[in-house]
């Protein structure tokens, strides 16, 4: 007896129906799975199953429940599984590490991957606030109640070892941890911890930037009587470099006969531990930051007036070979020129901020602009540099409702 097309669909349809009906209630097709009692798995009231396992211990000995979800009484039977064999062998392995050792450790492991900077503030950030709370922990120690609570001790010390930590240290220290923390999981030294602190989002305030007028006295300024030190404050003003960048120049890295700057290096001073610091020389901040930037016709003549005569390798803002001025000082010496040219004295930065902020105006692309500024992505731009005045506000709400 042969079925016709229509009644194989009708069929069909009934089984695919009849799948996701057991599906629904924890069922699979040719297998009945149910919850087993004693098992700690459970239908909710949203449709998705629950379970939950002892992933740790707190001092007093009391269970730390862990719990995971999903669509099916299958899928969190081997989720458990999973979760429960992680727990297994992070219990029975012999190496139990200090969280110092194992920050020690997970340095070295990222050292040939990151720059001589970033591993400084590492450093300083673990010894200054992590290590002092957490560093003779062993790593079996460790669960999610004993981290959280400790990332709260660090955050806002109750021995007042130090002031409490604004919104963006503290994000740093609870990434910090938490980066470790991976390491040591990688290793099989613990099991998989999701550590959640609360933290508050950082202030977005927006900073200062010079307005028209102002930008207008310092470039009279500078121009009034140029010197390479002064004329590093409008290359941060007009070309958007960092301080780090303008003391990392060199009279190489001039193009005057096609009016060129090319970005090389940065200049920084680092923490080496023991309250010590030290200036590197380094490449930019990002593979981004190393761009070539076109030099405004008034910054290029200033530039062929102070050409240096003598050797091409020197420095830009030192004049010799043997040493950059170093950011710090230099950031003295912008407040200087702000001050002399009767302008907001501003931080540094804040002129990089008003070079953003003056391109968009001016109906910049915000691609380009992302470029000049040598930002990994247009998004940062849009998020960190560009602020919108009051004025630029103001006609647009006129444009729109005339």
């Amino acid at each position: 007896m042969s079925i016709s097309p229509d009644m194989q669909d009708f069929f069909v349809s009934k089984a695919t129906n009849m799948r996701q009906l057991l599906s629904n209630h924890g069922l699979v097709w040719g297998k009945f799975h149910m919850a087993r009692r004693g098992e700690n798995i459970r239908k909710r009231k949203d449709g998705r199953w629950e379970g939950r396992y002892i992933k740790g211990r707190k001092p007093d000995r009391t269970a730390v429940w862990g719990y995971v979800y999903g669509h099916s009484y299958t899928e969190v039977k081997k989720k458990m599984t999973m979760r429960k064999a992680e727990v297994r062998a992070c219990a029975l392995s012999e190496q139990n590490p200090t969280f110092q050792e194992l920050s020690h450790n997970w340095e070295g492991s990222i050292s040939l991957g990151v720059k001589a900077s970033t591993i400084t503030h590492y450093q300083y950030t673990l010894e200054h606030y992590i290590l002092p709370v957490l560093g003779d922990y062993r790593v079996q120690e460790l669960d999610e109640y004993t981290l959280e609570r400790s990332l709260l001790e660090i955050i806002t010390p109750t021995d007042n070892s130090h002031k409490p930590l604004g919104a963006t240290m503290a994000r740093e220290c609870l990434v910090l941890v938490r980066r470790i923390c991976r390491y040591a999981t990688h290793l099989h030294l613990m099991r998989s911890l999701e550590i959640d602190v609360k933290m508050t989002k950082p202030s977005m305030a927006t900073p200062a930037t010079l307005s028209k007028s102002e930008q207008q006295c310092l470039q009279s300024y500078v121009e009034f009587a140029p010197t390479t030190r002064k004329l590093g404050s409008l290359l941060m003003m007009q070309m958007g470099l960092r301080i780090g960048e303008v003391c990392g120049l060199q009279w190489t890295d001039f193009d005057l006969d096609h009016g060129v700057l090319s970005i090389e290096r940065t200049v920084k001073r680092i923490y080496v531990g023991t309250g010590q610091t030290r200036v590197i020389i380094q490449s930019p901040k990002t593979r981004s930051s190393e761009r070539k930037i076109p030099i405004p016709h008034g910054i290029l003549e200033m530039l062929k007036q102070l050409q240096q005569k003598g050797s091409c390798k020197a420095w830009f803002l030192s004049g010799n070979e043997s040493k950059p001025v170093e950011p710090r000082c230099y950031r003295k010496s912008v407040h200087c020129y702000l001050k002399g040219a009767g302008v907001t004295v501003v931080n540094p930065h804040a002129l990089r901020h008003t070079f953003a902020t003056t391109c968009l105006q001016a109906g910049c692309n915000i691609k380009t602009l992302s470029e000049l500024l040598g930002h990994a992505s247009s998004d940062i731009t849009l998020k960190r540099y560009v602020h919108t005045c009051w004025e630029w506000k103001q006609n647009e709400i006129n444009r729109i409702f005339q």
